[in-house]
């Protein structure tokens, strides 16, 4: 059933979408790489590390929730983003809501189980609210460490010497 309703979540979005093709969708506004690369590298990821634990560390992790969780973080970005003629820009919903907010209430609707949903919503730091289940913290760490794959520094560190 989950992965109906991943797929059930994936069709919505894309209906309520403004792209013409999926390839056409960015990783954001300011990041013009395809959606779905990140998506996919993601979803590999995941699994491999995760099976890469359990086989050094014993560590075990629930596949279905992490795998779920890899496919529906982003699809928000369907409805958060738009084109435009010279690029992309936020929709309403994507300057009003924090990122995931959307596919997150919509996989809620749809009766996807908690710990999936809670994945989709801390899977950025601009969440506002941090990951609590080994699943979602390899899936945030995952996905910021892919953007990095691609290209693109997201992250940012100052250092402060007090004196």
């Amino acid at each position: 059933g989950l992965r109906d309703k991943i797929e059930q979540i994936w069709q919505r979005l894309w209906q309520e979408s403004k792209f013409e093709h999926i390839q056409d969708v960015p990783v954001a506004a300011n990041i013009p790489y395809p959606h779905l690369k990140h998506n996919q590298a993601i979803v590999k990821s995941v699994v491999a590390v995760a099976r890469i634990y359990e086989e050094v560390h014993g560590t075990k992790y629930h596949l279905d929730h992490l795998i779920a969780g890899a496919l529906l973080a982003d699809v928000s970005k369907l409805v958060e983003l738009e084109p435009t003629a010279d690029g992309y820009r936020q929709t309403e919903i994507g300057k009003r809501l924090p990122h995931a907010a959307y596919a997150a209430h919509v996989a809620l609707e749809m009766g996807v189980p908690l710990d999936v949903v809670h994945c989709i919503m801390t899977h950025s730091p601009s969440s506002g609210k941090a990951p609590n289940t080994k699943e979602c913290h390899l899936l945030h760490w995952l996905d910021q460490a892919d953007i990095t794959g691609f290209g693109y520094d997201i992250w940012k560190r100052e250092v402060i010497h007090h004196q």
